[in-house]
Formats: C-alpha cells, sequence, structure tokens
C-alpha cells in the first residue's frame, strides 16, 4: 500500500512539473525539466536577460535544506530562485526565495513572483 501511495505521489509530482513547464513556455520561456536529477532545481526557465530556478512543492513548502540549497545555487549563478506551488488544479503561482530560510518550522521568506514584471 505504501509503495502505491509513493508512486502516486511522484506520478501527481511529475505532473506538476509538466503543468509548470507549459506555464513558462506558454510565456515566452525556454524551460526545461531536470526529472531524477535530485538537484534543488525541477525546471529551469529561460529569457532573454532572466535565468529561473525552479523547484516545483503542490504544497508551497520546502525544508530550509533545501530551500538554502536552491536559493544558494541561484545566487551563484545569477538566477531567480523560484518555489511553484498549485493553490488551484489548473494554478501554477511562482515565489521568489526572498533569503535564506531558518530552522523548520519557520516563516518562509518569499515573495510572489509575477512572469514579465520586473524584479
Amino acid at each position: 500500500m505504501a509503495e502505491s501511495s509513493g508512486r502516486i505521489q511522484y506520478q501527481r509530482g511529475t505532473r506538476f512539473e509538466h503543468q509548470a513547464l507549459y506555464h513558462f513556455r506558454a510565456n515566452g520561456y525556454y524551460a526545461q525539466r531536470t526529472p531524477g536529477s535530485k538537484s534543488p532545481v525541477d525546471v529551469i526557465a529561460i529569457k532573454a536577460g532572466q535565468v529561473l530556478f525552479v523547484q516545483c512543492k503542490r504544497d508551497g513548502t520546502l525544508p530550509p535544506a533545501a530551500w538554502n540549497e536552491l536559493y544558494d545555487l541561484a545566487l551563484r549563478y545569477g538566477g531567480v530562485p523560484l518555489l511553484a506551488d498549485r493553490p488551484k488544479p489548473s494554478v501554477v503561482r511562482l515565489w521568489r526565495l526572498a533569503q535564506r530560510k531558518g530552522t523548520s518550522g519557520g516563516r518562509q521568506p518569499r515573495e510572489e513572483f509575477l512572469i514579465d514584471l520586473p524584479q
């Protein structure tokens, strides 16, 4: 039963990554998934002058270690660290990670990110 539940969660996560990928492509980005990479990035989206490093979490939560790894990676390469969540089945909402995250259970230092607005 647990294996089946894990597989279902994995499939839902994969579907959400594809939904995010489509969202970026529909907005003029070159976007690519990094499936199975075990990296802090699920999707990389590129547009002239902008590189987005995206972690997709349907529930919008990311533990401090994963948060900080994504934040540091984007900072190192001049990209924008984003967390994508799904408040409704057909919606991809984006959050820019504003700073490193402290201990578990703390506030997520983020701000909503709107595509094509100066960030």
